[in-house]
């Protein structure tokens, strides 16, 4: 809507649009005279005044219509920012979402390689556990069988007295510990582990020792300790437990086994105490540990079953 001057500007601007065109029979002695003697009409004045008037409407019309062009010009550069922007959000946000399709796509590949890995790995140790089951019923068997001829036979009940004498002479001497020839370890043979036992062992800071035959040493640092046991090394915080793989052990005198057994250690730590690493041992075995072989297969440590 076009506004329109008032009265009052209208009619300043008509006095000085008529001093504008005054002619030249215009003369400050005839302007008291009437209209004809100027040498200008009514009608023709009123026709400058009219055209005056439209020049400035039209001229007042052309800026109101630049100042509106110009905000449309901002409205619509703010609108075409606003749709670049969404623009580059949804493809922001369409690139997330294929990388998330990407990543769950390999999760899910990894969780189904990993089932049929487990799946395999169940399959082989029933197998194994099977095998056990039936080697351990068959040495079962043979030692039944053994013992039932060593009844029969003096020269291997001989054997087994001679080597029974042999711990015990040991033993009384206070030297059975230099004849234990050797320990041997290996890998678990995935015998069942029906046996086990608590010991609290006390082992000094950053020193090999040994412990029923495992190489253990341990590292403390602040609330924490570094347990190396069989060369497998774990860092444990205080009251945090650690499992070790299961291994298995083999003890000879003079060259003759007298033990073997799968066993797993777990771990404890309960921190320093009397200047030692302290620890909560879990053993699991699968035979039964003699007593009498605790202390010849432990070595610079302290301990007491719990």
């Amino acid at each position: 809507m076009v506004k329109l001057p008032d009265k009052a500007s209208l009619t300043g601007f008509t006095q000085k649009v008529g001093e504008a065109v005054k002619l030249p029979s215009d003369s400050p002695s005839d302007s008291k005279a009437p209209a004809a003697s100027a040498g200008v009409s009514d009608d023709e004045r009123a026709k400058i005044e009219a055209e005056a008037i439209k020049k400035y409407e039209a001229d007042l019309k052309a800026k109101e219509d630049a100042e509106k062009a110009k905000k449309y010009a901002e409205i619509e550069a703010r609108e075409k920012a606003e749709q670049e922007r969404l623009l580059a959000e949804k493809q922001r946000q369409e690139a997330l979402a294929i990388e998330q399709q990407r990543k769950d796509k390999e999760r899910q590949e990894w969780e189904r390689e990993e089932a049929r890995k487990k799946a395999e790995e169940d399959k082989k140790r029933a197998e194994i556990e099977k095998e056990i089951l039936a080697k351990q019923k068959q040495e079962e068997k043979e030692r039944l069988a053994a013992e039932k001829a060593a009844k029969k036979g003096q020269s291997h009940t001989l054997r087994n007295v001679g080597i029974i004498v042999v711990i015990l002479i040991a033993i009384l001497a206070g030297a059975y510990i230099s004849l234990i020839s050797g320990v041997e370890t290996f890998d678990g043979y995935g015998y069942p582990l029906s046996y086990q036992a608590n010991y609290e062992v006390f082992v000094p800071d950053n020193t090999n020792c040994q412990f029923l035959g495992m190489p253990i040493n341990a590292l403390s640092s602040g609330g924490s300790v570094t347990l190396m046991v069989n060369n497998e090394r774990q860092t444990l915080a205080i009251g945090q437990q650690g499992v070790f793989p299961t291994k298995h052990m083999t003890v000879k005198v003079f060259g003759i086994e007298i033990f073997n057994t799968d066993y797993q250690l777990t771990a404890e730590y309960e921190g320093v105490i009397t200047n030692k690493d302290a620890f909560k041992f879990n053993l699991k075995t699968s035979s039964s540990i003699p007593s009498l072989l605790i202390n010849p297969l432990s070595k610079n440590v302290e301990y007491r079953t719990i």
